[in-house]
């Protein structure tokens, strides 16, 4: 494996609590809202790296970020392709540049493990919206946290609470939630079980 810092500064900017479809999102006046969480999500991940090269590629990395979110306001939208396309080249940038991030304050292990998070939880409802689960512009804090649940625990090897989970996640929404969407209901945690269980084999593949 390599460092991620890179690629989890953009993927963690753009996924998680963000919405790409949002039109807030692709508004250029609300943009600089968006802009502060990039940066302090790059600074985050990157601090100990500002020094020498690091600082020239954190900075080139996050330039690149920018760029894309213009592109999205430019076009007025985003799809999946567009999206998995930036997923591609960032994943390259932090290989190619894996030499200068191997002293990073995150372990590789620690890294990997928060690209699943996202995985299981905010990139799972970019997915959603893009295959019509769910409505473009519709939040999904439920099914993320639920989700979330689901991956601490199954990478926890503590499957008792995974059901626990799910049945709690299911309750809640069929109690509490007015608006009951039932493609939503039973994907959202099928979709969490498979990428915690995908995750959690791979990291004992790599680690």
């Amino acid at each position: 494996m390599f460092p991620l810092t890179i690629f989890i500064s953009h993927f963690v900017s753009d996924f998680a609590f963000t919405n790409v479809y949002s039109p807030k999102f692709l508004d250029k006046k609300n943009y600089y809202k968006h802009l502060i969480w990039v940066v302090l999500v790059f600074l985050a991940f990157n601090f100990d790296m500002l020094k020498g090269w690091g600082i020239l590629i954190v900075f080139f990395s996050l330039f690149i970020h920018v760029i894309i979110d213009l592109l999205r306001i430019k076009r007025k939208g985003t799809n999946l392709f567009f999206e998995l396309v930036w997923i591609v080249v960032f994943l390259f940038l932090s290989y190619f540049f894996r030499s200068f991030f191997q002293n990073s304050f995150i372990s590789e292990v620690f890294q990997f493990y928060i690209v699943g998070m996202v995985v299981a939880t905010s990139f799972g409802s970019f997915l959603f919206r893009t295959f019509g689960v769910l409505e473009k512009h519709q939040r999904d804090t439920i099914g993320a946290s639920e989700r979330l649940a689901m991956y601490i625990f199954a990478l926890a090897d503590n499957y008792l609470w995974v059901i626990i989970a799910i049945a709690a996640g299911l309750a809640y929404k069929l109690i509490f939630v007015k608006k009951k969407n039932i493609k939503e209901l039973f994907l959202s945690p099928i979709y969490g079980i498979l990428s915690s269980i995908l995750w959690y084999y791979l990291m004992l593949v790599l680690f």
